[in-house]
Order: C-alpha cells, then structure tokens, then sequence
C-alpha cells in the first residue's frame, strides 16, 4: 500500500493568519514582566510567577486608575460647591454677563457640549459593544457547536467501526476453533496429500490457525484501547457541549447592562438639552439626580470591573494564539511548545499523533506507519486464502478420493476465513479514512484557529475596549452631572446673604485688617438673615466685588466703614 494513500493525499492543512486583534492585544504592556504564554506550562515555577506577574500587573494597573477617578468624584461631593465648584455636582454660579470680563458665563456650555459628546461617544460604544463584541462571542460559540457536531459523528463512525471489529473478532475465534478441528485431521488416510496436489496443504492450514489466532488477539486488544478512547473523548465532547450551552451570552445581566448603557444615558442628555433651551423642569431634575444618575453610576462601575477583568483574559488569550516557539507559529507552535514542556522531548506515538494533526498534516509526524506492516500482511492473508480457496475447489475431487473424506465444510471455512480477512481490510481502510488529516486538521482548525483565536480574541479585544471608552465616558458624565441643571446668575443687590469665609482679601491698599465675605443668591426678593455669629447689616452701595473662584465672589471693604 502507498503511503500517500495513508496520508489522506497531499492534503496540507490551512496555516493560522494572526488577526489584528491578537497583535495589539500581545502588545500590551506587562510591566517587564515575560509575555509568552508557554511559560504557564514551564517546569520552572520562576517563569510562571513572572508571566502570572504580568497579567496581574494589567489588571491592577487599570483598577486602579478607575478605583482613583471614583474616590476623586467622591471628594469632590464631599467638598461641597465653596469648595469644588460645579465639580461638585451643585449647579452653576456666573456672574451677570455685564460684568463678566473673564467670559466665566461660557463654561456651562463648553461643559455641556463635553457631557454631550461624551453621551454620543458611551452610546456609539454601547452599540458597538453588541455588534462587535457580543456577536464574535456568538461566532465563537457557534462554530464550537459545529465542531462538536462534527466531532460527535466521527465518534459514532469510529464506534461503528468498532462494533463491526467486535464482530470480526467473534467471528474470527469461531473460525479458528472450526478450523483447529478440521485442519488438525484434513487428510488421515494419506498425510502427504500435498506432494499429490503440488501445493502445501498442511502448511496452509497451520499458518491459517496461526493467522486467525492472531487476528483474535489483536482485535480484542485494538479494541479494548479503542473504546476506552472513544470513551474519554465522547465524555469531553459532552462535557464541552454543555458547558457552550450553559453559557447564556444574552442573559437577563447583558440585557440590563446594554439597555442601562442606552436608556439612562437618554435620560442625562435630554435633561442637558432642556436646559441649554432655557426649559427649567425641576421635577425632570431631581429625577435624574436621585434615580437616574445612581443607577448610571451603578452601571459604569460594573463596566469598569468587566474592564479591568477582560483585560488579562484578553491578554492571555492573544498570547496563546500568537505562538511560543518556532515550528509553525500561531496556536500550533504554541500547541506543540505545550506539550514539550509538559512531557519533555518525547517522540512517541502520541506527540506524532498531536504533531500530524496540528502541524499542517506534516508527514514526518504521520502516526500511522506502524500499521503499514499489519496492511501489508492483511493483504498478503487475503490472497493466500483466496489462492488457497481456488485450490481446493480445483482439486476438491481428488482431495476426497485421496483422503476418504468430505471436503465441503473444509471449503466453507477457508471461505468464511477469507470474508473474515476482506471485512477486516475494508473496516481498516474506513478507520484509516476517519482519522485522515483532513477530517482532524479541519475539525482542530475549526475548534482553534476560527473560534478560539479568531472570534473569540476579535469579541475580547471589542468587549474591552468598547468597556473601555464607556468607562472612561461614563465617568466624565458623573463628574460633569451640573450640567443638567441651569445655571444660576450672581448678582448684588438687597436680594444677597453674606456669610463670612477665611478667604484672602483682594485689597493692597489698607494695611487694615479686612474681614471679606462671599456673597450667595438666595432668592430674587429681599431677604434678611439673622443668626447670633453673624448680625444684619447693611451693604454699601459702593463695594469691591473680585472673584476668588469661578462660581464665589468676595466683597470687600474696610471696617472703619462698618
């Protein structure tokens, strides 16, 4: 038999194009740390700790960038609008564009046109976060499931392969036991009948016995591995196959998840445009201030901690699918570099069958050589017992006159024997025809190269980046939240409260001590405050008004005045 029959042809399996995805994803930084992703597999624990180290560095890294936004938004509220302004979530404080020399009264709309920006960017990345990232998940999971459907028809080949070898080797014993009987006394009247026929009759017989003994043996051993293996394979399939339905990947969570990232976003931007419409709705207001906008923080903290979790995930699987070592790069460089590490420089049967299959049917893994003396020995069965056959229904007259006996049932097992022997070379030619490379390598480039260093990295690098920008979006809508309310004019009149505030006085004229205050809009009528720190007074009609920040004003004057 050809080799080149053995091999399937000159099929040669598809080379893994590394994806865009898996280049800038394997272009992350690691903080020093070592980026090849054979290393978990290493003898040597120093090389673990150091990949491991890398990965983990990813992810604290960006926590922490998140986690300090968050505290720094927090002190901000905490701080109160004296003293963070607008940043505090309080609304703005101007002064009357008359008096605005520093154009002041513009930040609220910059402000505004960010917060709205930002909005666009969020919901421009939300979307991208389903079409992007959630239906290369489903890719993935999709052509997972079709390997496994593939893979649970070659298993029922195989397993009815095996069933048609059990029955060979049942049928082979009976065959033998008959055969011992009638051979052990073909001829008794003349035990050198073969001189008479010209052919080795004996001889035949006893290679016969010989053969079907063999044949026995190693159908019951072939068999005994090879259900134990079609058992563990069929248990992993299933076990894979729950595990990809169990997965929901549009689950109540990612449906609340992506419709917060739409509809709570609406909500902060109609509220932004009512108010640079000069549409005071108070009620809308405080809608957005005590429903709207927790639930939004809510939902951007759980995007910065699917973020920052996806992110070494991301990192890990780039760097498996970009290959640790030289043979062929990609996934199978890094499959064979694995298994090396693992097991050391073993060249047996099982690294030929993982080489063969994972290195672009390379015959010079071709696992199967082995066989090609059994063949070629089948054959050789095959035809002695067809010649075998012929020459005893030739000489089927003679042989009975020679040796005073009936020879048909001697016919009818060397017959039996050679159906035996053909049944046996046709399911060894469909064994050989089911574990050809081009029903493994596909099914493998199926199962790697397509779903797990294709759509699964292209769906983790949008999942994370489109994470990402609504992190970073998000949180800048947090922090910018006054701009949903409208802003509010300074202006002096009877209708102001001073309230004394340890500032520095803006007069370098008096050498005097000067007692400034910041001045606050209470309502547009007159209003007089009392309190036992602070007595009414009255304000001069001529003061000096110089802004101390962008929403605070200080009014200064001397006490002799007073």
């Amino acid at each position: 038999m050809e080799k080149s029959l053995i091999y399937g042809g000159n099929y040669e399996g598809p080379s893994y194009q590394i994806t865009t995805s898996v280049n800038n994803l394997q272009r992350l930084p690691r903080f020093g740390h070592d980026s090849d992703f054979t290393a978990v597999f290493s003898p040597y624990q120093d090389e673990q700790i150091d990949y491991a180290a890398g990965l983990i560095s990813l992810f604290v890294f960006l926590l922490i960038i998140f986690i300090f936004w968050t505290v720094v938004i927090i002190v901000f509220k905490v701080m109160g609008p004296a003293n963070a302004g607008f940043l505090s979530g309080h609304h703005f404080v101007v002064p009357d564009p008359a008096d605005d020399e520093k154009d002041i009264y513009k930040r609220p709309l910059r402000v505004r046109v960010v917060f709205l920006v930002a909005t666009a960017l969020l919901m421009t990345f939300a979307f991208l976060f389903v079409v992007m990232g959630l239906t290369n998940v489903n890719n993935a999971a999709t052509t997972m499931g079709k390997s496994l459907k593939t893979t649970d028809e070659l298993l029922q080949n195989a397993e009815l392969i095996a069933s048609n070898l059990e029955k060979v080797g049942d049928k082979s014993g009976e065959i033998r036991d008959a055969a011992v009987a009638e051979l052990d006394n073909l001829c008794p009247a003349n035990p050198d009948i073969g001189d008479l026929v010209g052919m080795d009759i004996m001889g035949i017989a006893d290679q016969a016995k010989s053969d079907l003994t063999m044949l026995e043996n190693f159908i019951s051993d072939g068999l005994e591995a090879l259900n134990e293996n079609l058992s563990l394979v069929r248990g992993f399939t299933s076990s894979a196959d729950k595990a990809t339905k169990a997965i929901v990947f549009w689950g109540w969570e990612m449906k609340l998840l992506v419709a917060g990232l739409f509809i709570l976003p609406s909500f902060l931007a109609v509220g932004v445009g009512l108010v640079m419409l000069d549409v005071d709705v108070e009620p809308y207001q405080k809608a957005l201030t005590y429903f709207f906008m927790p639930l939004f923080g809510m939902t951007i903290i759980a995007c910065y901690i699917v973020c920052c979790a996806i992110l070494p995930v991301s990192a890990t699987s780039a760097d498996a699918c970009s290959g640790g070592g030289t043979v062929s790069g990609g996934p199978d460089d890094t499959v064979l570099t694995v298994y090396r590490n693992l097991l050391g420089d073993d060249t047996g049967l099982i690294f030929q069958f993982v080489g063969f299959y994972t290195q672009q049917c390379n015959p010079e893994y071709y696992p199967f050589d082995f066989l090609s003396t059994y063949l070629n020995d089948l054959d050789k069965a095959v035809d002695s017992t067809d010649t075998a056959l012929s020459a005893l229904e030739d000489n089927q007259e003679l042989l009975e006159s020679q040796c005073d006996r009936n020879f048909d049932r001697v016919l009818d097992i060397v017959e039996d024997m050679n159906d035996n022997l053909r049944l046996l070379r046709q399911q060894a030619d469909l064994s050989l025809d089911l574990v050809k490379c081009e029903n493994i390598n596909q099914l493998y480039v199926n199962t790697v190269h397509e779903a797990g260093c294709t759509y699964s990295v292209d769906a983790m690098a949008w999942i994370f980046a489109s994470t990402l920008v609504i992190s970073v979006c998000g949180l800048i809508m947090i922090m910018l939240r006054s701009a949903y309310y409208p802003v509010e004019y300074l202006e002096i009149g009877d209708s102001w409260v001073t309230k004394p505030v340890p500032t520095k006085s803006e007069s370098q004229d008096s050498a005097e001590s000067t007692d400034p205050v910041v001045v606050r809009k209470v309502a547009h009528s007159a209003v007089t405050v009392s309190t036992a720190a602070t007595p009414p007074m009255d304000i001069p009609q001529s003061v000096k008004v110089s802004q101390v920040r962008d929403d605070e004003f200080e009014m200064g004057h001397d006490i002799a005045e007073i």
